[in-house]
């Protein structure tokens, strides 16, 4: 399955009413790339992450996670995917990657976001939601 194809198959999964108040996928992707996670990493078929700027597929372990997104479809809340904001270990791009979780998901997203290094704390992006949102957050 392409990007394209997986990405539009996740935007038809997860795609919310934007007057519902709830945030679509599209913003979450925007408010990271704003934030300086602008590139993105795809999954693999060994369950590793495949970094689009320098090209090298790395264990998931290795990946520091900053923040942590998840966004349930708008007419099937089983619908779920996760939006991570991750930094390569090899070059040090800022990106995303979109995991499905839940009953739905692959074994390979979820073995990813099973082994992602949690580091939600390291005031890089918002723990629990995209740069300019305020879902999921506390005050710092």
């Amino acid at each position: 399955m392409t990007r394209e194809r997986k990405l539009d198959d996740l935007l038809e999964a997860t795609g919310q009413d934007p007057m519902g108040g709830e945030s679509t996928i599209i913003e979450v992707l925007e408010g990271y790339a704003k934030g300086g996670f602008d590139s993105s990493f795809t999954v693999t078929d060994e369950s590793e992450l495949e970094c689009v700027e320098c090209g090298n597929v790395t264990p998931a372990a290795k990946f520091s996670m900053s923040s942590l997104r998840r966004l349930e479809g708008a007419s099937d809340p089983a619908d779920m995917v996760a939006v991570v904001a991750i930094i390569c270990p090899v070059c040090g791009s800022q990106g995303t990657a979109v995991l499905g979780f839940g009953p739905s998901a692959t074994e390979q997203d979820s073995d990813v976001l099973k082994e992602l290094r949690d580091d939600r704390d390291d005031s890089t992006a918002p723990g629990n939601s995209a740069p300019g949102e305020t879902t999921g957050d506390h005050a710092r």
